[in-house]
């Protein structure tokens, strides 16, 4: 397999790279933010903004300087990116080479955009917060992986060996897992079902199995595919363990999964505190980092 072709300027690549990695970190928090937006019912507190309330600048409380800071974020995140991608581009010997990584990561923006504004236009519909928490994860995956693409062409180093085709299918298996499990996230999240069995699986007036209608369902669905996805990624880091270039990554996101779990009771029985959503949707960002980091890595070299 043949090593990447190093760019003439490693120094400057290096930096582009490691700005990619600060404009990751940032697009985190982020998501963590957006979260805290949707946990105060903040989307809806100004969606004329700037013109709401009757005033340009309307007085802020909680609600609105949750929302206010989320989208001035996200703005920045917008022009970083832009002036990132146009750093890159120009880099000698690198620019065509991370071409097509950019064209994604800018599309991912884009949609991450407009999805935002309907979010707020559309009430807060479901399906628009949860198509909006999934494109900003995906967005932030593809930024780390700019990151780790530069941070090879700055350096010419070969790749690592490819993985063999088991340990190819149960990550994939396992990716496609953690999907479902952040979109039911996303519904569960946009229509509160989680306070409405918190005491699972013993709800509903002492029913060991209670209805799977309605949010309720949808909730228990959640937390049963959250079950799943633990046990799924801890095989899954098993299975890789012969892997070097997927098996450290692979191994933090089993951990981050059983975090993730834990948090997610503790969030619905402590009845969705403000502290306690927010690192259950930062556990939730860095799985998906380090889950598509593993499959990126597995995938690497693979044969046609």
């Amino acid at each position: 397999m043949a090593a990447p072709t190093p760019s003439s300027d490693p120094l400057a690549a290096r930096r582009i790279a490691q700005g990619f990695v600060a404009l990751a970190g940032v697009t985190y928090v982020l998501i963590v933010l957006g979260a805290l937006v949707r946990a105060n019912g903040a989307g809806l507190a100004c969606p004329d903004w700037p013109l709401c309330f009757g005033e340009v600048i309307p007085e802020f409380d909680f609600r609105v300087a949750f929302e206010w800071g989320h989208r001035a974020l996200a703005g920045s995140v917008g022009l970083v990116f832009l002036g990132l991608g146009i750093a890159t581009l120009r880099l000698p010997g690198v620019g065509r080479a991370m071409r097509g990584g950019l064209a994604i990561a800018a599309a991912l923006l884009a949609l991450q955009v407009v999805l935002g504004g309907l979010t707020v236009l559309e009430l807060l519909a479901r399906w628009t917060v949860t198509s909006h928490l999934v494109t900003g994860n995906a967005f932030a995956l593809a930024v780390v992986l700019l990151a780790r693409r530069l941070f090879r062409l700055s350096t010419g180093a070969p790749p690592k060996p490819p993985a063999d085709r088991t340990q190819r299918v149960v990550v994939s298996l396992s990716a496609a897992l953690l999907v479902t499990q952040i979109v039911l996230g996303g519904l569960v999240s946009s229509s509160y079902a989680g306070l409405v069995c918190p005491d699972w699986p013993t709800c509903m007036n002492g029913e060991y199995f209670p209805s799977w209608a309605g949010v309720q369902g949808l909730h228990l669905f959640h937390r049963s595919v959250g079950y799943a996805v633990v046990l799924a990624l801890a095989t899954t880091a098993w299975i890789v363990r012969s892997h070097p270039g997927s098996r450290r990554w692979l191994a933090v996101a089993a951990g981050f999964a059983l975090a993730q779990v834990c948090v997610g009771v503790a969030n619905v029985l402590l009845r969705l505190p403000v502290e306690v959503t927010a690192a259950h949707s930062a556990l939730a960002a860095g799985l998906v980092c380090t889950v598509g980091v593993g499959l990126r890595e597995v995938w690497r070299g693979a044969p046609a």
